[in-house]
C-alpha cells in the first residue's frame, strides 16, 4: 500500500488514508490526512507548531474471537488487521474539528502515557462520549500529536485527571517532562 507524504516525519506513520471500498460504496479517508496546526498560548508569548496523524484505528475495529469476518470486510493495513467500522468512520469526521478545538477540549490522562478528550455533540445535536486517545512526542524539532485511536463509549467515564493542553504544549515545546497521572 503506497501513501502520500505531506510533511517530512521521521517516523512511517500515515499521512494520507486512501479511500475504502467496501461492497458498493466508496468511503473517502481525505478528513483523516496528516495537518499541521499552530496554536497561539493565551498568556505566554509562544506559539506552538502540531503535526498530526491518524492511526486507522479511528474507522476501524478489532476482530472478536467469535467472529469470521468476510474479507471484504476488513480493511487492508498490512500489519494489523481490523474490521471497517462505519460508526467509528462517521464519528472520524468530527477529528478534524476535534484537534482544531484542543484548547478548549475537555483532556484528561488516558493511561500508558496517552491523552485523551471526549464528548461530542453531533450534528443531530445528541452529545455522546467519544474517546480520542493520542500519544504526544517531540522528534527532529516537530511536536507530533497522533491519535491513535477514537471510539464511542457506552458511558461516561468514572473520575478522570484533567491535564492542561497548554501544560502539554509547553512542555513538549521545552523538552519537559510531559504531564503524568499523580501515583494514588
Amino acid at each position: 500500500m503506497s501513501y502520500k507524504r505531506l510533511f517530512n516525519l521521521s517516523d512511517h506513520e500515515v499521512q494520507q488514508w486512501k479511500p475504502f471500498q467496501h461492497v458498493n460504496a466508496e468511503y473517502p479517508l481525505d478528513h483523516l490526512d496528516a495537518c499541521k496546526l499552530v496554536f497561539q498560548h493565551p498568556k505566554r508569548n509562544e506559539r506552538y507548531t502540531l503535526f498530526f496523524t491518524f492511526s486507522h484505528h479511528v474507522f476501524t475495529r478489532g476482530i472478536k474471537s467469535d467472529e469470521s469476518p468476510d474479507v471484504i470486510d476488513i480493511y487492508p493495513f498490512p500489519s494489523d488487521k481490523r474490521l471497517f467500522d462505519k460508526t467509528r468512520y462517521e464519528l472520524s469526521k468530527y477529528l478534524p474539528q476535534i484537534i482544531a478545538t484542543l484548547p478548549n477540549q475537555f483532556c484528561y490522562h488516558g493511561g500508558y502515557s496517552r491523552y485523551c478528550s471526549c464528548k461530542i455533540k453531533q450534528d443531530n445535536c445528541i452529545e455522546i462520549y467519544y474517546q480520542v486517545v493520542y500519544r504526544v512526542w517531540k522528534e527532529h524539532g516537530k511536536m507530533r500529536f497522533h491519535i491513535e485511536s477514537a471510539y464511542p463509549l457506552n458511558e461516561k467515564l468514572g473520575r478522570v485527571k484533567k491535564v492542561d493542553f497548554w501544560v502539554i504544549c509547553h512542555n513538549l515545546l521545552h523538552s519537559k517532562k510531559l504531564p503524568k497521572p499523580s501515583l494514588k
